[in-house]
């Protein structure tokens, strides 16, 4: 997905005339976003972080999801607290995120009208065939 795309990461040539210092940035983004361990360097740096926040939602939904599936809501007739304590730790972390709100100067009508033009000009590609070809007209493969 995106730059960790095949098609953008085997670009060797392209990669090495990035200055070195953003290299190194999206190092440490990969690093961050590393799903070993639970997303456990995301969930660290997120812990650190002032609200407001905006959690990645996606990971959230997935906790929620796997509390909900693997663990009975009832245990023996009785309301199974594990379960609702670790769905409320979620909500918790929802709720944290959004304890303060986030305050920014309005942007000008100009400059919300040029990226609103911008952005509306944006085309994604999604077919991986496409972007492999794209890739190899860019830097065809050494033999």
């Amino acid at each position: 997905m995106g730059l960790s795309n095949v098609a953008v990461s085997r670009l060797s040539n392209t990669w090495e005339k990035l200055p070195s210092k953003f290299r190194k940035l999206f190092t440490e983004f990969e690093a961050l976003i590393d799903p070993s361990r639970n997303h456990r360097a995301y969930r660290v740096n997120v812990g650190k972080l002032q609200p407001p926040v905006v959690p990645f939602m996606p990971l959230l939904l997935k906790d929620m999801t796997f509390t909900h599936e693997g663990n009975k809501t009832c245990l023996d007739g009785l309301v199974n607290f594990e379960k609702m304590h670790m769905l409320a730790q979620t909500m918790r972390t929802i709720r944290f995120c959004r304890s303060r709100h986030l305050v920014l100067d309005p942007p000008s009508p100009k400059s919300e009208r040029e990226v609103k033009s911008y952005i509306s000009c944006l085309r994604t590609i999604d077919n991986q065939r496409t972007l492999n070809a794209m890739s190899q007209k860019l830097e065809p493969r050494r033999t």
